[in-house]
């Protein structure tokens, strides 16, 4: 069978796979690049995560396997590695290794599509005032609310039990400080906190277009109110979420 001749990937597309792994091997970790002479130097291979020219060995040991992307030169079916583990990768070549290897990938794009989201997805900005005020609060402050309602029929068995436990305990001691904030915060501007709620929940959507964990959709959610709001505690982003979920813009 005639053979795919090897692309010479363009700066472009070397920027995008290696800023995409951050610059270190996903394998080793070690720095994809070194300075010497003022300059800066590759030392990795942009490797095809299913091969460029399979051997026939390997068209039948990979017949059956999931592929990123049919074209073998697509971005999806490239990954940046440093020379030792691109080496390793190809030889022998392994199932195991191939499927490793895919997994790594799905886990780099999926990093990569939630921080486009995080940047493409507003939320108020005055959601900071409440992650502000859950920084400061203290003791006397909160006010124990009743025992969460409906949790346990709105989080399945996709929720780890550490977590579930945590978002009970921030129901239960911050539902009513985090309910009392948002409406100081709709009286100084009003229909803030309906936007806001309606963001959550739009984004929750979009999560849950794309996976039936729970524990990913929780974790993803956290990070974008984090992230939009400037917070560097993800505690209080944690607690904003579960007040979502109690209020059912999470997990209706």
């Amino acid at each position: 069978m005639p053979s795919n001749k090897r692309k010479s990937f363009s700066e472009n597309i070397n920027i995008m796979l290696v800023g995409e792994v951050s610059a270190k091997c996903p394998k080793c970790h070690t720095s994809l690049m070194y300075e010497k002479a003022n300059t800066s130097n590759k030392r990795y291979q942009l490797a095809h995560i299913y091969p460029l020219n399979p051997k026939p060995h390997e068209l039948e040991l990979l017949k059956n396997e999931y592929r990123l992307h049919a074209d073998v030169d697509n971005p999806d079916n490239l990954i940046a590695l440093c020379n030792l583990c691109h080496i390793e990768f190809d030889n022998p070549r392994t199932v195991q290794s191939y499927r490793d290897m895919v997994a790594l990938k799905q886990t780099i794009m999926e990093r990569n599509r939630q921080s486009k989201l995080r940047d493409e997805y507003m939320i108020e900005s005055e959601i900071s005032k409440i992650i502000d005020a859950l920084e400061q609060v203290s003791d006397e402050d909160i006010e124990l609310s009743l025992e969460p309602k409906e949790l346990s029929s709105k989080i399945n068995d996709t929720m780890s039990r550490l977590t579930r436990n945590r978002i009970k305990e921030n129901v239960s001691n911050y539902f009513s400080f985090v309910r009392k904030k948002l409406q100081l915060v709709e009286a100084e501007f009003p229909d803030t906190s309906t936007m806001i709620s309606m963001q959550v929940k739009t984004y929750y959507l979009l999560q849950k277009k794309e996976t039936q964990s729970q524990q990913a959709i929780f974790k993803n959610i956290v990070e974008w109110i984090r992230h939009r709001s400037g917070s560097e505690s993800e505690e209080a982003s944690e607690i904003i979420a579960s007040f979502f979920i109690q209020n059912c813009e999470i997990f209706e």
